[in-house]
């Protein structure tokens, strides 16, 4: 087994191996990452046999504010070591042992790893969290999203049943009309910045030509839905389809869109939807801050209403 350093000529080859990984998302993809790739110095490596056949392949780059740190990745939510069943068990553990050794060589003296939460895995892949363990990787971030099982019976309870009813039953009585068009995209930004801003002073991850960009690259894999009044829009979301899952990448809602149930009315025709399609999960997203240790009890609750319960995504750091 050994390491050869990623090249852009690899790309191509990179996205098909992607696409047999059981834990892999589009995330993962060179198209995903080329998207904003001059913000980074990409580090990544490709874990190989003697005969240079893939076994696995590793998405990492610098840390923007610590050179001498990698991550995998600092581009999107989570990173990690993804192959197609062949780097399970102790090969697993030596992959990432050859993978650390090899930053260490080329003068890196640290590396985050961010795991993929396992509600994107279509089969049981956490050999990469056990080699951590046996690295002595320390585990400094632990995030609470929400998340639904959608091939389990409900975990609610008649009573929310019937309250979730009577909340859709006024939303569609005040004329609450759902649009799955990109064309109000612009719009829901405006109201996602203005939200983000007044609630926690920052800007979307995304800017709106980004989003429009990645919408295009990705039609298959990225779609929006909002709520509107007389064609004004009250609520929306902005959905990414990863592997098993849908992810809520982001939600709205604005005071006429909470007097009309409008969200609501969205996240229950989105689960509806996903159920329909096969999908095995949907995932609201994180509700903690401050590294994991302060739990946004409301935001989690809020979504836990529609019948969702916590699943973790974690972050580990290792010194080479």
């Amino acid at each position: 087994m050994k390491i050869i350093q990623f090249t852009e000529s690899q790309s191509s080859q990179w996205d098909e191996f992607l696409k047999f990984c059981p834990m892999g998302t589009f995330l993962h993809s060179r198209k995903f990452l080329s998207y904003h790739e001059n913000r980074f110095k990409d580090e990544s490596v490709i874990v190989c046999n003697e005969d240079d056949t893939w076994l696995g392949i590793f998405p990492a780059a610098v840390d923007l504010e610590d050179f001498s740190q990698i991550i995998s990745h600092p581009g999107i939510t989570y990173g990690g070591a993804l192959h197609q069943g062949k780097l399970i068990g102790s090969e697993m553990l030596e992959a990432l042992s050859l993978i650390l050794q090899h930053y260490k060589e080329n003068g890196y003296s640290k590396l985050i790893y961010k795991a993929i939460p396992t509600f994107y895995h279509s089969i049981p892949s956490c050999d990469d969290v056990y080699a951590l363990f046996q690295l002595k990787a320390d585990l400094f971030r632990r995030d609470l999203s929400c998340t639904v099982d959608l091939q389990s019976p409900t975990i609610l309870s008649n009573k929310a049943l019937s309250k979730m009813r009577n909340m859709l039953r006024k939303s569609e009585n005040n004329n609450v009309k759902l649009d799955d068009s990109n064309r109000d995209l612009e719009k829901l930004w405006v109201l996602l910045t203005k939200n983000l801003m007044e609630k926690y002073n920052k800007k979307p991850t995304h800017s709106l030509e980004e989003m429009n960009l990645l919408i295009e690259k990705f039609p298959d894999n990225i779609s929006i839905l909002t709520a509107k009044i007389d064609d004004v829009v009250i609520a929306g979301a902005v959905l990414f389809k990863k592997n098993i899952t849908i992810h809520t990448q982001y939600l709205v809602n604005t005071e006429c869109g909470k007097e009309n149930f409008a969200l609501d009315s969205i996240i229950q025709s989105c689960i509806k939807k996903s159920k329909e399609e096969g999908y095995r999960f949907f995932d609201f997203g994180i509700n903690t801050e401050n590294n994991g240790l302060y739990l946004n009890h409301s935001l989690f609750f809020s979504k836990a209403k529609h019948g969702g319960a916590g699943t973790i995504h974690d972050h580990y750091f290792l010194q080479l």
